[in-house]
């Protein structure tokens, strides 16, 4: 069990709150505290890092803003003292191009963040596209391979049925590359990155630029690409509804799952006391 701590980074969807839905108020009570307790406090996800996941501290009613917000499964980091978007290991376009020629015959589609959700290009417009739109406002391009490959890129969100994701996996795994690493990041959907991107090291980089040991850090997560960051962390808990290897990696579980406030229960549980 982690002692002092000094920063609290977590994954949104599926760890702080469902996707789409509001923060349970258990979880929003916690963050209060850890915050009035001085406590750094960030958000590390796959998303593209802009003003739409910095203001979330805003769309969920806390009382603060956050201390530094981790995007693109770590390839994007944001601090408050600079009020600048990073950006690292960026995804080379001709591996964009290679790795989209051979999932061309599947039947999925691909999305690329060129300017966070203010220009995304995708293979096809489908329901995804949509929901994403209607969420976050999102400029959607359609293209083919050669639009998608027209720049260096965070990485390539691959989405299909899941109900075929055991023929998308044997086809990315009989692909493997040295150059590029592939992580599930929710059901149906794989992602593509430089294979030194991963939130662990963005909140490494954080903790390093705020001289704070890793071992007051705790972290919490519910899928593969949340492992890099709950090993980092001297602390990492997976919800108790999180994947499997998420929650063989993680030091701890939560009790209950984020639809019931598992974060905040958690630290009023196990943390506060």
């Amino acid at each position: 069990m982690i002692g002092k701590i000094s920063i609290f980074a977590a994954d949104i969807d599926g760890t702080l709150v469902d996707k789409g839905k509001a923060m349970h108020e258990e979880t929003r009570k916690a963050l209060i505290r850890l915050h009035e307790d001085g406590v750094r406090i960030g958000v590390a996800t796959g998303r593209p890092l802009d003003h739409r996941t910095v203001e979330k501290s805003m769309e969920w009613n806390l009382p603060f803003a956050f201390d530094f917000a981790i995007g693109m499964n770590g390839g994007d980091l944001w601090t408050k003292e600079t009020d600048v978007y990073e950006h690292f290991f960026l995804l080379k376009k001709e591996l964009t191009r290679e790795i989209l020629t051979f999932l061309a015959p599947l039947d999925i589609n691909a999305i690329v963040y060129e300017k966070g959700y203010d220009q995304v290009c995708a293979l096809r417009m489908d329901d995804f596209m949509q929901s994403s739109i209607a969420r976050n406002h999102s400029n959607v391009i359609i293209g083919d391979i050669e639009r998608l490959s027209r720049y260096d890129t965070g990485k390539i969100e691959v989405r299909y049925r899941p109900e075929i994701e055991e023929e998308v996996m044997a086809v990315v795994n009989a692909h493997r590359s040295d150059a590029w690493d592939a992580v599930r990041t929710f059901r149906g959907t794989v992602e593509f990155m430089d294979p030194r991107v991963n939130k662990g090291w963005a909140l490494r980089e954080y903790a390093r630029r705020q001289n704070i040991p890793m071992e007051e850090t705790i972290a919490f997560g519910d899928m593969e690409n949340d492992i890099p960051l709950l090993q980092a962390a001297g602390w990492g808990v997976c919800l108790s509804d999180g994947s499997d290897a998420c929650r063989a990696a993680a030091d701890a579980l939560t009790d209950v799952p984020v639809a019931e406030g598992g974060v905040g229960r958690y630290l009023q549980d196990y943390c506060f006391r």
